[in-house]
Protein backbone atom coordinates (compact mmCIF):
# COMPACT_ATOMS: atom_id res chain seq x y z
CA UNK A 1 0.00 0.00 0.00
CA UNK A 2 2.85 2.42 0.86
CA UNK A 3 4.53 1.66 -2.49
CA UNK A 4 1.25 2.32 -4.30
CA UNK A 5 0.95 5.70 -2.56
CA UNK A 6 4.49 6.61 -3.60
CA UNK A 7 3.73 5.64 -7.21
CA UNK A 8 0.57 7.75 -7.23
CA UNK A 9 2.42 10.75 -5.75
CA UNK A 10 4.97 10.50 -8.56
CA UNK A 11 2.72 9.48 -11.45
CA UNK A 12 -0.17 11.95 -11.08
CA UNK A 13 1.81 15.21 -11.33
CA UNK A 14 4.22 13.75 -13.90
CA UNK A 15 1.48 12.43 -16.21
CA UNK A 16 -0.75 15.48 -15.90
CA UNK A 17 2.18 17.82 -16.60
CA UNK A 18 3.15 15.76 -19.65
CA UNK A 19 -0.41 15.72 -21.04
CA UNK A 20 -0.68 19.48 -20.47
CA UNK A 21 2.48 20.10 -22.51
CA UNK A 22 2.17 17.51 -25.27
CA UNK A 23 -0.99 16.64 -27.21
CA UNK A 24 0.50 13.76 -29.26
CA UNK A 25 -1.19 11.03 -27.20
CA UNK A 26 -4.61 12.70 -27.50
CA UNK A 27 -4.21 13.13 -31.27
CA UNK A 28 -3.18 9.47 -31.55
CA UNK A 29 -6.33 8.41 -29.70
CA UNK A 30 -8.41 10.57 -32.06
CA UNK A 31 -6.79 8.97 -35.14
CA UNK A 32 -7.53 5.52 -33.67
CA UNK A 33 -11.19 6.60 -33.24
CA UNK A 34 -10.89 6.13 -29.47
CA UNK A 35 -11.79 9.79 -28.99
CA UNK A 36 -14.17 11.99 -30.96
CA UNK A 37 -12.76 14.43 -33.50
CA UNK A 38 -14.64 17.12 -31.58
CA UNK A 39 -12.67 16.41 -28.42
CA UNK A 40 -11.47 19.74 -26.99
CA UNK A 41 -7.72 19.24 -26.71
CA UNK A 42 -6.97 22.75 -25.41
CA UNK A 43 -9.51 22.47 -22.61
CA UNK A 44 -8.20 19.00 -21.71
CA UNK A 45 -4.64 20.34 -21.47
CA UNK A 46 -5.78 23.21 -19.25
CA UNK A 47 -7.49 20.73 -16.93
CA UNK A 48 -4.35 18.58 -16.81
CA UNK A 49 -2.25 21.61 -15.97
CA UNK A 50 -4.69 22.56 -13.21
CA UNK A 51 -4.58 19.02 -11.80
CA UNK A 52 -0.79 19.11 -11.76
CA UNK A 53 -0.72 22.46 -9.94
CA UNK A 54 -3.38 21.51 -7.40
CA UNK A 55 -1.90 18.07 -6.72
CA UNK A 56 1.61 19.44 -6.23
CA UNK A 57 0.53 22.48 -4.23
CA UNK A 58 -2.10 20.98 -1.97
CA UNK A 59 -2.07 17.18 -1.87
CA UNK A 60 1.70 16.71 -1.64
CA UNK A 61 2.14 19.62 0.78
CA UNK A 62 -0.62 18.28 3.02
CA UNK A 63 1.03 14.84 2.99
CA UNK A 64 4.38 16.46 3.80
CA UNK A 65 2.88 18.36 6.74
CA UNK A 66 1.23 15.19 8.07
CA UNK A 67 4.52 13.30 7.68
CA UNK A 68 6.50 16.01 9.50
CA UNK A 69 3.97 16.13 12.32
CA UNK A 70 4.06 12.35 12.67
CA UNK A 71 7.86 12.39 12.61
CA UNK A 72 7.98 15.09 15.29
CA UNK A 73 5.54 13.15 17.46
CA UNK A 74 7.57 9.97 17.02
CA UNK A 75 10.80 11.80 17.94
CA UNK A 76 9.18 13.12 21.12
CA UNK A 77 7.98 9.64 22.03
CA UNK A 78 11.45 8.20 21.40
CA UNK A 79 13.05 10.99 23.46
CA UNK A 80 10.63 10.22 26.30
CA UNK A 81 11.45 6.51 26.06
CA UNK A 82 15.17 7.24 26.13
CA UNK A 83 14.79 9.38 29.23
CA UNK A 84 12.90 6.60 31.01
CA UNK A 85 15.58 4.07 30.06
CA UNK A 86 18.34 6.51 31.09
CA UNK A 87 16.75 7.08 34.50
CA UNK A 88 16.19 3.35 34.99
CA UNK A 89 19.82 2.62 34.13
CA UNK A 90 21.11 5.52 36.22
CA UNK A 91 19.29 4.44 39.37
CA UNK A 92 20.41 0.83 38.98
CA UNK A 93 24.05 1.68 38.30
CA UNK A 94 24.00 4.07 41.27
CA UNK A 95 22.61 1.32 43.49
CA UNK A 96 25.17 -1.24 42.32
CA UNK A 97 28.13 1.14 42.63
CA UNK A 98 26.79 2.78 45.82
CA UNK A 99 27.44 6.12 44.15
CA UNK A 100 24.46 8.45 43.72
CA UNK A 101 26.47 10.62 41.31
CA UNK A 102 27.33 7.69 39.08
CA UNK A 103 27.80 8.74 35.47
CA UNK A 104 27.92 6.59 32.34
CA UNK A 105 27.54 6.69 28.56
CA UNK A 106 25.69 4.25 26.35
CA UNK A 107 26.82 3.94 22.76
CA UNK A 108 25.65 1.78 19.87
CA UNK A 109 27.98 0.24 17.30
CA UNK A 110 26.51 -0.95 13.99
CA UNK A 111 27.99 -2.43 10.79
CA UNK A 112 29.54 0.10 8.44
CA UNK A 113 29.08 -0.87 4.79
CA UNK A 114 31.47 0.77 2.34
CA UNK A 115 29.76 0.13 -0.99
CA UNK A 116 32.81 0.81 -3.15
CA UNK A 117 35.02 -1.53 -1.14
CA UNK A 118 32.40 -4.28 -1.20
CA UNK A 119 31.99 -3.98 -4.98
CA UNK A 120 35.76 -4.01 -5.49
CA UNK A 121 36.17 -7.00 -3.16
CA UNK A 122 33.45 -8.84 -5.09
CA UNK A 123 35.15 -8.14 -8.42
CA UNK A 124 38.61 -9.28 -7.32
CA UNK A 125 37.12 -12.03 -5.12
CA UNK A 126 38.74 -10.82 -1.94
CA UNK A 127 37.17 -10.92 1.51
CA UNK A 128 36.52 -7.39 2.77
CA UNK A 129 37.19 -6.25 6.33
CA UNK A 130 34.13 -5.72 8.50
CA UNK A 131 33.87 -2.67 10.74
CA UNK A 132 31.40 -1.50 13.38
CA UNK A 133 30.97 2.28 13.64
CA UNK A 134 29.67 4.27 16.63
CA UNK A 135 26.27 5.90 17.03
CA UNK A 136 26.11 8.38 19.91
CA UNK A 137 22.42 8.62 20.86
CA UNK A 138 21.33 11.47 23.12
CA UNK A 139 20.66 11.52 26.05
CA UNK A 140 22.86 8.44 26.48
CA UNK A 141 26.02 9.92 24.97
CA UNK A 142 27.11 13.15 23.32
CA UNK A 143 28.90 13.52 20.01
CA UNK A 144 32.35 14.19 21.39
CA UNK A 145 35.79 12.92 20.38
CA UNK A 146 34.26 9.46 19.89
CA UNK A 147 32.36 10.65 16.81
CA UNK A 148 33.11 8.33 13.84
CA UNK A 149 34.97 5.91 16.14
CA UNK A 150 34.97 2.42 14.66
CA UNK A 151 36.43 -1.01 15.38
CA UNK A 152 37.31 -3.87 13.04
CA UNK A 153 35.39 -7.05 13.86
CA UNK A 154 36.53 -9.24 10.94
CA UNK A 155 38.94 -10.79 10.22
CA UNK A 156 41.21 -9.34 12.94
CA UNK A 157 39.24 -7.93 15.87
CA UNK A 158 39.83 -4.69 17.72
CA UNK A 159 38.67 -3.62 21.17
CA UNK A 160 35.88 -4.94 23.33
CA UNK A 161 33.45 -4.30 20.47
CA UNK A 162 35.37 -6.80 18.34
CA UNK A 163 35.46 -9.31 21.19
CA UNK A 164 31.70 -8.99 21.76
CA UNK A 165 31.09 -9.51 18.03
CA UNK A 166 33.34 -12.56 17.83
CA UNK A 167 32.10 -14.25 21.03
CA UNK A 168 28.43 -13.29 20.72
CA UNK A 169 28.39 -12.70 24.48
CA UNK A 170 28.93 -9.89 26.99
CA UNK A 171 32.54 -8.79 27.49
CA UNK A 172 33.97 -6.17 29.85
CA UNK A 173 37.08 -4.55 31.24
CA UNK A 174 36.92 -2.52 34.46
CA UNK A 175 40.61 -1.57 34.42
CA UNK A 176 40.98 0.10 31.03
CA UNK A 177 43.52 2.59 32.38
CA UNK A 178 45.96 -0.32 32.54
CA UNK A 179 44.93 -2.35 29.49
CA UNK A 180 43.47 -0.06 26.81
CA UNK A 181 46.79 0.87 25.21
CA UNK A 182 48.19 -2.65 24.95
CA UNK A 183 45.61 -5.44 24.91
CA UNK A 184 43.06 -4.64 22.21
CA UNK A 185 45.05 -4.12 18.98
CA UNK A 186 43.96 -0.47 18.79
CA UNK A 187 45.61 2.07 16.51
CA UNK A 188 46.74 5.49 17.75
CA UNK A 189 43.52 7.23 16.75
CA UNK A 190 41.37 4.66 18.57
CA UNK A 191 43.57 4.86 21.68
CA UNK A 192 43.40 8.66 21.76
CA UNK A 193 39.59 8.56 21.59
CA UNK A 194 39.19 5.94 24.31
CA UNK A 195 42.16 6.63 26.60
CA UNK A 196 40.10 8.38 29.29
CA UNK A 197 37.69 5.48 29.83
CA UNK A 198 37.84 3.78 33.22
CA UNK A 199 35.76 0.78 32.22
CA UNK A 200 33.62 -0.54 29.38
CA UNK A 201 31.06 -3.32 28.99
CA UNK A 202 29.82 -4.48 25.57
CA UNK A 203 26.55 -6.33 24.90
CA UNK A 204 26.03 -7.96 21.48
CA UNK A 205 22.61 -7.60 19.83
CA UNK A 206 21.56 -10.78 18.04
CA UNK A 207 18.99 -11.39 15.30
CA UNK A 208 16.77 -14.44 14.92
CA UNK A 209 19.71 -16.36 13.39
CA UNK A 210 21.96 -15.52 16.35
CA UNK A 211 24.10 -13.25 14.17
CA UNK A 212 25.51 -10.14 15.86
CA UNK A 213 23.90 -7.14 14.17
CA UNK A 214 25.07 -4.48 16.64
CA UNK A 215 26.90 -3.96 19.91
CA UNK A 216 25.78 -1.75 22.79
CA UNK A 217 28.67 -0.37 24.85
CA UNK A 218 28.36 1.00 28.40
CA UNK A 219 31.34 3.01 29.65
CA UNK A 220 32.44 5.91 31.82
CA UNK A 221 35.41 8.25 32.09
CA UNK A 222 34.46 9.64 35.50
CA UNK A 223 32.73 6.95 37.61
CA UNK A 224 34.50 3.74 38.59
CA UNK A 225 32.65 0.43 38.52
CA UNK A 226 33.79 -2.90 39.92
CA UNK A 227 32.17 -5.12 37.30
CA UNK A 228 33.87 -8.32 38.41
CA UNK A 229 32.47 -8.10 41.96
CA UNK A 230 28.96 -7.28 40.72
CA UNK A 231 28.99 -9.37 37.56
CA UNK A 232 25.54 -10.97 37.84
CA UNK A 233 23.69 -7.75 38.72
CA UNK A 234 25.41 -5.76 35.98
CA UNK A 235 24.92 -8.53 33.42
CA UNK A 236 21.17 -8.65 34.17
CA UNK A 237 20.89 -4.86 34.07
CA UNK A 238 22.74 -4.35 30.79
CA UNK A 239 20.97 -7.29 29.14
CA UNK A 240 17.62 -5.81 30.16
CA UNK A 241 18.57 -2.38 28.83
CA UNK A 242 19.81 -3.82 25.53
CA UNK A 243 16.57 -5.76 25.01
CA UNK A 244 14.46 -2.70 25.89
CA UNK A 245 16.25 -0.56 23.32
CA UNK A 246 16.33 -3.28 20.65
CA UNK A 247 12.59 -3.99 20.94
CA UNK A 248 11.52 -0.35 21.34
CA UNK A 249 13.60 1.32 18.64
CA UNK A 250 14.98 -1.30 16.21
CA UNK A 251 15.80 1.49 13.73
CA UNK A 252 18.82 2.38 15.86
CA UNK A 253 20.53 -0.84 14.80
CA UNK A 254 20.38 -0.27 11.05
CA UNK A 255 23.62 -0.42 9.10
CA UNK A 256 25.52 2.73 8.17
CA UNK A 257 26.16 2.98 4.43
CA UNK A 258 29.15 4.75 2.93
CA UNK A 259 30.03 5.23 -0.73
CA UNK A 260 33.63 6.43 -0.43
Amino acid sequence: MRLLNYLIDIAVPALSTYLAADDSIIRLLIRKNLLSTSFNIVMFQRVCLLISILFTTFVLNIKLIIHLNSKEKLQKEIAGLFNVIKQFAQSNFASISKNNDFNFDLRIFVPEINVCKYVLAFVIRKKVEKWFVIKNIEPFAKKDITEHLRFRVEPDIQGLVGQAYKSGSIVYDDALELTNDTEYSLDKAQISRTSKLLWSLCVPILNENNDVIAVIAFDSDSSSLDIKSNKNEIRDLTNTLAIMIRDSVPELFKRVWRFI
